[in-house]
């Protein structure tokens, strides 16, 4: 009897530690051990040390995301981690990679929002399985079966009582080719988060998400137009006739596309007229978190 009482008791104080107001002091000392980590795991000597450090790494973020004031504060020191936060402010979503010895990517996050019936925040772990995934534009994804990516931006749409975050990512597939990804996010049931759904219109056909493959040594911009509600995108085509369907071997051409919002889809519409200062075509950069590989 007296050892149930004190497990309760030792329950309460566990529960209590981790949903009082901690400081900002107190997450600032988590933040510097998790940057230390953070830079092994993008620049250990061999695989098994970014492991380690990887590992070491989701068990001490996982730990701080418990506390209800770690939503707010920036962790701005991990320029390795991308951290992002959709426009709602309730959804707060964390990715970062880990580089393999043979040159692919392993991706890892976290999806952190506020549970509105329960009044608390949640930590959902996000299992990359994408090399796994055949066909991955139609498929139905969740958080154990997630096609990974290095997210960059939330574009924030409610769509008949239901909250969509459209995601654009960055994926290094491998030496030959990188992706971009324009994927979508909801929460379904309990505490549950789903990827993908039939909003994205090319025609008479729609998909799940939208995926860019192009040749590695190109770089290619998506970026999210708010003013015009739509993500504008380089259009590309092969290198060479006979190279038609290989999109390891595309490349963008100097015009753009479009996915056109309207009426809770995304529209492809090809060819789209890009207004920038001086006529410049629009800015080709990576991502503002100095961990894109060249």
């Amino acid at each position: 009897m007296k050892k149930i009482i004190f497990l309760l008791f030792f329950t309460l104080i566990v529960n209590n530690v981790f949903s009082q107001k901690v400081s900002k002091q107190l997450i600032a000392e988590y933040e510097d051990t998790l940057k230390v980590m953070a830079h092994s795991i993008m620049n250990g000597e061999n695989e098994i040390i970014k492991i380690d450090a990887n590992n070491a790494f989701i068990s001490t973020l996982k730990e701080v995301l418990q506390f209800e004031r770690s939503f707010i504060y920036p962790f701005d020191s991990l320029k390795t981690i991308s951290i992002k936060t959709s426009s709602d402010n309730k959804v707060r979503i964390y990715t970062w990679i880990l580089k393999k010895d043979n040159g692919t990517y392993q991706y890892f996050g976290f999806v952190h929002y506020k549970n509105k019936s329960k009044k608390r925040y949640e930590i959902i772990p996000l299992n990359d399985n994408s090399e796994n995934i055949r066909r991955p534009e139609n498929k139905q994804l969740d958080n154990e079966n997630w096609f990974g990516a290095l997210y960059y931006e939330i574009i924030y749409i409610k769509k008949k009582g239901r909250k969509y975050y459209t995601l654009l990512g960055w994926d290094g597939n491998n030496d030959v080719s990188t992706k971009k990804i324009i994927d979508v996010m909801y929460f379904a049931g309990r505490e549950k988060v789903k990827f993908g759904a039939f909003i994205f219109k090319d025609g008479k056909s729609t998909s799940k998400r939208f995926i860019l493959e192009y040749n590695s040594t190109s770089t290619i911009s998506v970026r999210y137009q708010e003013k015009e509600k739509r993500i504008v995108f380089d259009h590309l085509i092969p290198m060479k006739k006979d190279l038609e369907g290989l999109h390891e071997y595309y490349v963008p051409d100097g015009t753009y596309n479009a996915l056109q919002y309207s009426n809770g889809k995304w529209i492809l519409k090809n060819d789209v007229a890009v207004a920038n200062p001086n006529n410049k075509s629009p800015t080709r950069t990576k991502p503002k978190m100095g961990i894109i590989p060249n």
